[in-house]
């Protein structure tokens, strides 16, 4: 009993390696464009809601300005949690 080494030329581990990469973009803009929606579902929202969870409206304005491929969702729990700290007013 003999046992081969199956071999792959290079040119075939670059294009799986393309592949992936594409699909964890694909992944990444798809995820980002899911929370900015829900941001903005959140803008929706009236103002002792948003208070409850310690964000105000002018926050969700300045998250959903931001760039289109930044995380909306991140951004505002950021701003949230500066908030939370003191390190912003109100």
């Amino acid at each position: 009993m003999t046992i081969t080494a199956r071999s792959t030329s290079p040119a075939s581990g670059r294009v799986v390696a393309g592949i992936l990469v594409l699909a964890t973009a694909a992944r990444a803009i798809v995820t980002t464009m899911i929370n900015r929606r829900r941001v903005q579902a959140l803008a929706d929202l009236p103002d002792y809601m948003l208070k409850d969870i310690g964000i105000r409206h002018d926050d969700i304005a300045t998250a959903l300005g931001a760039d289109w491929r930044e995380d909306a969702s991140y951004k505002l729990a950021l701003i949230a949690a500066h908030r939370r700290r003191g390190v912003l007013e109100g």
